[in-house]
């Protein structure tokens, strides 16, 4: 799939969630960055709040900016590093679409279970058409689960993938 990417080929929309060895928006270079080894190399399965800073994507939807939702993490690969001129870029095109945050949406150091730079959870390619996060909101859309954080993103997309058909 490699090739295809490097051949200027992108899909239409995707949705990348944390899910073992090789992550799709990593692998396949849709996004930029990658994700590294958890800061003190530990494994981490504990839930994380999550602030929304784009609630203008299919994705986000059902959200609202400054939204905070809780979710699951799971995860020893999970630290989401770029180069500084990198991170400059998604800071400025507003490609950071969640970052790690406590419980009111302050984004603090304490609340980053990682070492994600810049506190960040998820992002978004220029397009805004494919979304890479590390925390698993997939997990939380059900009643019976307990919680349904998660559930914003999941009806977003179907939402726009309904129009779109």
């Amino acid at each position: 799939m490699v090739a295809h990417r490097d051949a200027g080929w992108e899909p239409e929309r995707g949705l990348d969630l944390a899910g073992g060895e090789g992550q799709l928006g990593d692998d396949v270079r849709l996004l930029p960055g990658a994700l590294i080894r958890n800061a003190g190399m530990e494994f981490r399965c504990e839930w994380v709040h999550l602030v929304c800073e784009r609630a203008d994507l299919p994705f986000t939807h059902y959200l609202q900016e400054h939204q905070v939702i809780r979710v699951p993490i799971s995860h020893g690969e999970g630290n989401f590093f770029a180069d500084p001129a990198t991170l400059s870029r998604l800071e400025q095109r507003g490609q950071v679409v969640f970052r790690y945050s406590d419980e009111r949406g302050y984004v603090l150091l304490d609340a980053n279970p990682n070492g994600s730079a810049h506190n960040i959870a998820g992002i978004v390619n220029e397009r805004g058409n494919v979304l890479g996060m590390m925390p698993h909101p997939e997990n939380h859309v059900e009643d019976i689960m307990g919680c349904t954080d998660g559930r914003g993103l999941f009806a977003g997309l179907v939402a726009h993938l309904e129009r779109a058909a």
